[in-house]
């Protein structure tokens, strides 16, 4: 008994444990908080989403508020219900978010309406000490338009958008678009362009009148080397030189040509062009063929050349090539003549009105010529004419590339004039490298702005100074004609109108051009042409244009996606843009969403009121 209350005095004073006791009790608590960033970002995102769907449905119903065929009961029941409808869309999560828009405020005197709702989700870290579920509020409003919005934006569809980044691009894009066109285009009208861009800006239909006239392609009629009938041989001597006799009048003269083909015996002059002096209407010799050591002949034929050596002789009427120039033959159908003539430039000689020869052509005497299936194309360009191809010389060779739909820059002054003052830079380059989406002059139609982001590219290099000066030209009334009459830019200096511009980019700019192909102060590419960019490095050509956009006052937001501050990339962006605000860089698709917003929401200002 006495040694039973020395044990219980020292079992009550034993400390021993008690660190696991509380740690256990603590651990609940640290995971719930460590946790906790991970539910209010995911609360941030859900009312980020939320305010880009109720900005864009208190713009889009606004104008529902004079619908004549509902009562005004009906008009907030329907502008409520619409505007959850959108919310809880862009929310998702059907079933586990829980949104509602139940605020409604219209003036009708104004044109004000206001929306204001809230939104609730479950948590899954801070359930562990009670809280089960976060909530938010968020609110717009809009009035009645009283600026004219034009907004040209300029999106970098290179490689290195591929995957994750070009869906948060298309996204991003995608919820300005809504934000910034309304529905109701008077009294005020708001209206967007777009730029893709990478190697170059597609240009689509417009790129003729932009770049200028090419000339067409020359059809070859015929391809010919023999000029007369065929012939029978009915003797070859074996002499010094060789005598030939036909079965009738030859109807040769001396110093033509003759080609010989299907001989027996003879072999040696079997499938060969020779020059002939005539002996009589029924014999000629072969001028300096030694034919004393060769078979005896039994059979074989010939016919009268067009030209020395029997070679090719191109008819296209009018074709307008002159000797020296180099064409390039494509579509030639016959296929003995079209794989070996096809796709290949050849130098032209003997050129006369109608017809030429292509040197270095080795012309072969057994193929049948499809008439009318070839075409022969120029591969130079000049200032008032392009051509179908372009033959250059390259930093590692001789390169030629037809012309694309994409278009480039154009030369000092660095202006805005009219491509009919002059016309802008022609791209030649390989097939596929030209983006396949193609530019959308201003408009209003939101379908039209859907689909095309929806379906952005990523492929080739940065050309960043090109997507900077194409979003000027879109906004500039001097390219206006070019495009339909509902997409024409307003004047510069009209009242009650804003243009602006957005860059966007994820990487250095790197490529820039000399007469339409790749110069050779780009970064990288073995066809680059040897000669550097008139305008300069892309940054110097990038700073220039800027400097022209802020002369036409014209505002510019830029978005820097995954590129780091201070590189050269992140300076011309903060360089470019109006003010340090409109500046962003993004570094994950969250924060290319924000920026985007938060551009939208500044461009739509002046009708968005909160």
């Amino acid at each position: 008994m006495f040694q039973l209350r020395p044990l219980l005095r020292r079992f009550g004073s034993d400390e021993s444990g008690v660190f696991a006791v509380i740690f256990g009790l603590m651990a609940i608590v640290l995971v719930a908080l460590g946790g906790a960033t991970v539910d209010f970002v995911s609360l941030e995102q859900a009312r980020q989403r939320a305010q880009v769907a109720l900005d864009a449905a208190v713009l889009a119903l606004q104008p529902d508020m004079y619908a004549e065929d509902m009562t005004e009961a009906e008009i907030r029941e329907y502008i409520l219900r619409s505007a959850q409808d959108l919310v809880l869309e862009r929310i998702g999560k059907p079933g586990i978010i829980n949104a509602q828009v139940d605020r409604i405020t219209m003036d009708f005197e104004t044109g004000r309406l206001f929306l204001g709702g809230d939104f609730t989700m479950p948590t899954m870290f801070v359930s562990l000490v009670g809280v089960t579920q976060l909530g938010s509020s968020f609110s717009a409003e809009a009035v009645r338009g009283s600026v004219d919005i034009e907004v040209a934006v300029a999106l970098d569809v290179t490689g290195s958008m591929g995957g994750a980044r070009i869906a948060a691009l298309k996204a991003a894009v995608g919820d300005l678009v809504d934000v910034i066109v309304q529905d109701q285009q008077e009294p005020t009208y708001s209206k967007v362009a777009l730029v893709p861009y990478s190697q170059a800006v597609n240009a689509g239909g417009y790129a003729a009148a932009l770049r200028g006239p090419v000339r067409d392609a020359k059809t070859i009629s015929s391809m010919s080397w023999a000029s007369g009938s065929t012939m029978t041989i009915t003797a070859a001597t074996k002499a010094s030189p060789v005598e030939i006799r036909s079965s009738s009048n030859h109807g040769l003269a001396s110093n033509d040509w003759v080609y010989v083909f299907e001989v027996e015996g003879m072999t040696q002059i079997n499938n060969r062009a020779f020059q002939i002096d005539k002996v009589n209407a029924s014999r000629f010799t072969l001028r300096n063929v030694d034919g004393r050591n060769y078979g005896n002949f039994t059979k074989g034929k010939f016919v009268k050349c067009h030209v020395a050596n029997c070679a090719t002789v191109f008819t296209s009427n009018n074709h307008g090539y002159s000797n020296n120039d180099w064409v390039r033959v494509t579509d030639v159908a016959t296929w003995q003549l079209g794989n070996g003539i096809n796709n290949t430039d050849y130098r032209v000689t003997n050129a006369t009105t109608n017809t030429l020869q292509l040197s270095g052509y080795s012309t072969n005497h057994t193929a049948i010529y499809t008439a009318n299936s070839g075409k022969l194309h120029c591969t130079w360009q000049n200032a008032s004419e392009g051509c179908t191809y372009f033959r250059y010389q390259g930093l590692w060779g001789t390169y030629t590339y037809p012309i694309t739909d994409c278009v480039t820059d154009r030369v000092t002054p660095i202006n805005d004039r009219a491509p009919s003052t002059t016309f802008v830079g022609r791209n030649y380059v390989p097939s596929g490298i030209c983006p396949n989406t193609q530019i959308v002059p201003l408009t209003d139609d939101r379908d039209t702005l859907h689909d095309t982001i929806d379906n952005l590219p990523a492929t080739g290099n940065t050309a960043g100074s090109l997507g900077i000066l194409w979003a000027w030209y879109m906004l500039s009334p001097n390219f206006g004609y070019v495009w339909p009459e509902i997409s024409r830019p307003a004047p510069y200096g009209k009242a009650n109108l804003l243009k602006a511009a957005i860059i966007m980019t994820d990487g250095e700019f790197n490529t820039v051009h000399c007469n339409g192909a790749v110069s050779a102060d780009s970064a990288g590419g073995w066809d680059r042409i040897n000669c550097n960019a008139p305008n300069g490095e892309p940054y110097k050509q990038a700073r220039d244009y800027c400097d022209g956009m802020r002369a036409a006052d014209i505002v510019v937001y830029t978005v820097g996606f995954g590129i780091t501050a201070g590189s050269a990339a992140a300076n011309v962006l903060n360089y470019c843009a109006s003010t340090p605000s409109h500046a962003y860089l993004a570094s994950n698709a969250a924060s290319l969403s924000a920026a985007f917003d938060q551009i939208a929401r500044n461009i739509s200002s002046l009708r968005l009121t909160q």
